[in-house]
């Protein structure tokens, strides 16, 4: 069952790239400089853009392969263990540049907590470069808890990933609200009853974010405080 759109919310939970923070340039040249090493050619920058939002493993997937949509037989698994070691490496090392804050999410986020609500981020970048980014970007002592991919097996659009999130807050979904630019975000938020905001910027490039039906859809990161004082 879904929130209702007059309850009450105590908890915001954010997807990272492209709701958060435009880290494209990043992830781009971090896929770029993975594919080089081990003697692939990599796709555009552009192009590379288009295959964010699912997660490191199709993300490398369809940069192998060039194209969205792949035959799973198509991927070399050797070539893939090499490429997801170096990628992971690469990340790491350019994690603290080429990305930047959308308009408002520090003021926002800081307005959020002044308001009582609890903070949280969901993400299907993989788990261990959550911490490291959040210090990078200074935003780490404004959440209560985040995390990414490989916590629990399953992640977005399945609602485990956003129902964890609550029991590790003791939040009922109903009070909590998922923030992001992607259709795994609604769909999650929808099928863990909970309300949801789509934001359209971002990598939600497939179709736009207001085709999957969000409870609310803004234009900036800063109009979310309207629910915070409305809710």
């Amino acid at each position: 069952m879904r929130a209702s759109e007059n309850g009450k919310i105590r908890l915001f939970i954010f997807d990272l790239d492209g709701t958060l923070a435009a880290t494209g340039p990043q992830i781009a040249k971090s896929v770029i400089s993975a594919m080089k090493l081990i003697g692939l050619a990599p796709p555009s920058v552009e192009e590379i853009l288009h295959y964010i939002g699912n997660g490191a493993e199709k993300l490398l997937k369809r940069s192998m392969i060039n194209r969205f949509d792949y035959d799973p037989e198509q991927i070399d698994q050797e070539v893939y263990r090499r490429l997801r070691l170096t990628y992971r490496d690469e990340y790491m090392k350019l994690i603290g540049g080429d990305f930047s804050l959308y308009p408002g999410v520090r003021e926002t986020l800081e307005r959020l907590k002044a308001c009582g609500k609890l903070l949280a981020i969901a993400s299907n970048k993989p788990d261990m470069y959550i911490r490291p980014w959040l210090e990078a970007a200074k935003l780490e002592d404004l959440f209560d808890y985040a995390m990414g991919s490989e916590v629990i097996p399953e992640v977005k659009p399945d609602p485990a990933v956003l129902l964890h999130v609550c029991r590790q807050l003791s939040v009922e979904p109903s009070e909590a609200v998922m923030v992001g630019d992607s259709a795994n975000d609604i769909l999650a938020a929808r099928a863990a009853g909970m309300r949801s905001v789509g934001m359209t910027y971002g990598y939600c490039y497939v179709r736009p974010i207001e085709d999957y039906t969000p409870d609310h859809v803004f234009d900036d990161f800063r109009e979310l405080q309207k629910l915070a004082t409305g809710a």
